[in-house]
């Protein structure tokens, strides 16, 4: 390893700083919605949006995992990729006039 690369590990994170992150509140709030809907004689509204919240922390959790400069930069290099090849082509195609 260089002396010169940063060290990018992330320190482990302790169950109470998760729970009280934002995902972790959202989650909370998404559980709390589900056990007072079915507690409430199983309100429909209530449990539904539970189960929105919930599905929605889960999402964001993934999202927010995501290495998103590397997809990125993997997109940008796609697209200037595709970019050179239609420069490519229409230069072949100003040759062949």
């Amino acid at each position: 390893m260089d002396a010169q690369e940063p060290n990018t590990t992330k320190p482990k994170q302790s169950l109470l700083g998760r729970l009280f992150s934002a995902e972790g509140a959202i989650f909370c709030i998404g559980v709390a919605c589900i056990v007072y809907g079915l507690a409430d004689g199983f309100k429909v509204m209530q449990f539904f949006f539970g189960l929105c919240i919930v599905g929605g922390s889960v999402a964001l959790h993934f999202v927010k995992k995501k290495d998103w400069d590397a997809h990125w930069a993997e997109h940008n290099r796609l697209h200037d990729a595709h970019q050179q090849r239609l420069e490519a082509e229409q230069r072949d195609k100003k040759k062949e006039q």
